[in-house]
């Protein structure tokens, strides 16, 4: 506890030499000036600037008594006073730094500008092995002996159901080209789909389109002709005229292979590719008197050129009339939905009047993108001149 400063009275002293007295008095302000030096400390810092660090020691006031005897007798000690260390004070610990922002999340992917892929998916192709592969197909002997047509399916599978069931097709001879009005989204074009029957029984077809100067597909389809319809031996993707993928269909192995895989698929009686599945609709409906009836099904193995070989599954929802650019036309409307999450959902409409031929199709991809129409151009077609059943 700090003792109330007094203030400092200077002794009577008796008079004496002038030298004396004033010896004395300077002795007395150096005295003064050592006691600040020890309880204040030199000056480290310039006027005006806080110290770098906190002072050593507090200032302690000293008695009455202790300065009255240090004046009296400038030979005494002078006393020490009690230093009391201060603490340095341990800074605040700064706040913590915010963390840092996460990346921003990847962008959304780029719209896939490839030409259409009717069963694009994330699945890839089974590798065949000895348990399942199919019975394989061997040229034109392919699907003789099948069962006969029935009510929904059209024919019976021999396992169950596991493998799609074989049709009697009748394809025509006749060879067709037929012109379409392409429209996708807001772009329009056009596109055909062509039918190529040859003398030594064998065929090519094709089906191209492009909207909005974007190609959406160019497939070339070669085969041959059975009593179940078409055999397709290869299909090629062609880009600006050039081939860039195939699937092909080994039918003296049992398989489908692919060109950008070394993997391959069983190879089902009836299989069909992206192109040949669409003629080969026609050859089924042609076939069946009455043609396809409302409820009516049709299950077909259907590969395309990505490793895909998938069973496609279309329904008969009855009979609609279209306005076309050649007047008004009815029509048989099919429909197959998508298996898969990214797959699309593809629609036809034959026309019976012209041997079931495709007078319409429409590609919509689930979920997401723009619907792919085809709407034939110009007049209808003839009814072609059915093939004869081959025995």
């Amino acid at each position: 506890m700090s003792v109330p400063s007094l203030p400092l009275r200077l002794p009577d002293w008796p008079p004496g030499p002038v030298w004396r007295r004033r010896g004395r008095l300077g002795a007395l302000v150096l005295l003064v000036a050592i006691l600040h030096g020890v309880l204040i400390g030199p000056v480290s810092q310039p006027l005006g600037r806080r110290p770098s660090r906190p002072p050593a020691m507090q200032l302690v006031t000293l008695p009455p008594s202790a300065v009255n005897r240090v004046a009296e007798d400038p030979t005494l000690p002078v006393p020490t006073p009690v230093q009391v260390p201060m603490q340095t004070p341990v800074p605040a610990a700064p706040p913590p730094l915010l963390a840092a922002p996460s990346p921003d999340p990847a962008p959304a992917t780029a719209p896939d500008t490839r030409p259409v892929d009717w069963t694009a998916g994330p699945l890839a192709p089974e590798a065949v092995s000895s348990a399942e592969a199919p019975t394989p197909e061997r040229g034109n002997e392919a699907g003789r002996g099948a069962a006969p047509p029935g009510p929904a399916d059209g024919a019976a599978s021999d396992d169950g159901g596991r493998r799609p069931p074989t049709y009697a097709a009748t394809p025509t001879d006749q060879p067709m080209k037929l012109d379409y009005r392409v429209e996708r989204g807001d772009d329009a074009g056009t596109g055909q789909l062509s039918w190529e029957p040859q003398p030594d029984g064998h065929y090519r077809a094709r089906f191209w389109g492009e909207a909005g100067n974007s190609a959406l597909m160019d497939w070339v389809s070669r085969g041959s002709l059975a009593a179940t319809g078409l055999a397709p031996e290869r299909m090629v993707e062609r880009q600006r005229g050039v081939e860039v993928r195939a699937v092909n269909f080994q039918r003296d192995q049992g398989v489908i292979s692919f060109s950008g895989s070394g993997r391959a698929v069983p190879l089902y009686a009836g299989a069909q590719d992206r192109v040949s599945v669409l003629w080969q609709l026609a050859a089924i409906a042609q076939a069946r008197p009455g043609g396809l009836q409302a409820g009516d099904r049709v299950r077909v193995q259907v590969a395309g050129t990505r490793g895909q070989a998938d069973e496609w599954r279309f329904e008969v929802t009855g009979t609609e009339r279209l306005s076309l650019d050649g007047g008004s036309v009815d029509t048989v409307h099919l429909v197959r939905e998508p298996a898969r999450p990214y797959d699309q959902q593809v629609e036809l409409w034959l026309a019976p009047q012209a041997g079931h031929v495709p007078v319409a199709l429409r590609f919509t991809p689930v979920p997401g993108k723009a619907s792919s129409s085809f709407w034939l151009r110009g007049a209808l077609p003839p009814a072609p001149a059915s093939r004869p059943k081959a025995p």
